[in-house]
């Protein structure tokens, strides 16, 4: 939508975050067939990472605010907002672990839909909740790609890897990964081969999600190994793929180590070029 990258020029920015100047070539078990990327801290750099992330900390209280006034909401529409999103998230949660999803995720235009609402002054005709959930996404979360991303992506694709998406997301994900790479996400990633979870009602680290992308590589002929996940979080991309059988490598796009990074003993990688380099070598 026209609007939508109006908005994302003004809020993403396509310049790349640099990475450690240099760094090890990681070594893996095994010559993957197909190559799952998270986004948030992995592809792109965030302020706060995904919607999980932000609901943890409870925060943007100001993007809530911006939103209300952009669409021409009053300003006690944005501060009610503020605490009406979470308590929203947190019940929808509530009730998806009920039943025995333990990491439920929820679609954000819903949870917009009724911020929309649980107010008396909408706008006529009101605003979308999907233009309201993508406006307050870029305000309170911009992001940039890491350096390097594009140029990984073809080199892998040239040498015939599979690439896919594997990363708790909402809709907006897509138009603002589009936007950064310039490229429908279908030039680049093979939809069979792409997991986002607001399109299966389940995150990161459920043990469904990555027990589906294990059983889609066996319904392919393929062995979960076959299957290389790359993300920046030890528990909710390294571990999770792992007990599934598939490979991983954790992407530290600094220089120090966390305490939660330092728990993952296997490949590590702070450049892009070095995946490229270690595939490249077999």
């Amino acid at each position: 939508m026209e609007r939508w990258r109006a908005w994302m020029k003004a809020h993403v920015s396509r310049t790349p975050i640099p990475t450690p100047k240099s760094g090890p070539v990681p070594r893996f078990h095994r010559r993957p067939h197909v190559i799952l990327f998270d986004v948030y801290g992995t592809l792109v750099a965030a302020r706060y990472g995904d919607l999980e992330e932000q609901m943890r900390r409870n925060l943007a209280q100001e993007s809530f605010l911006k939103t209300a006034q952009f669409f021409g909401f009053s300003e006690k529409s944005g501060f009610l907002w503020a605490d009406l999103f979470y308590q929203a998230v947190m019940e929808e949660h509530e009730h998806a672990r009920a039943l025995g999803i333990s990491r439920p995720e929820i679609l954000v235009e819903e949870i917009w839909k009724k911020l929309v609402q649980s107010v008396p002054e909408a706008p006529d005709p009101a605003p979308h909740p999907m233009d309201m959930a993508m406006y307050r996404e870029l305000v309170a979360n911009p992001v940039a790609p890491y350096e390097g991303v594009a140029e990984m992506l073809k080199a892998l694709k040239r040498q015939g890897y599979l690439l896919g998406l594997a990363s708790n997301a909402q809709f907006y994900t897509r138009a603002i990964l589009e936007y950064i790479l310039e490229s429908p996400l279908n030039a680049v990633f093979e939809a069979r081969w792409t997991f986002f979870s607001y399109e299966l009602g389940f995150a990161k680290p459920d043990p469904h999600f990555f027990r589906m992308i294990a059983t889609r590589a066996r319904r392919f002929g393929l062995q979960p190994q076959a299957v290389l996940m790359l993300g920046n979080d030890p528990v909710n991309d390294m571990e999770a793929a792992s007990i599934h059988g598939l490979q991983a490598v954790l992407f530290l796009p600094g220089t120090a180590v966390s305490p939660q990074s330092s728990r993952w003993a296997g490949p590590c990688l702070h450049r892009f070029d070095t995946l490229v380099q270690a595939l490249a070598n077999g």
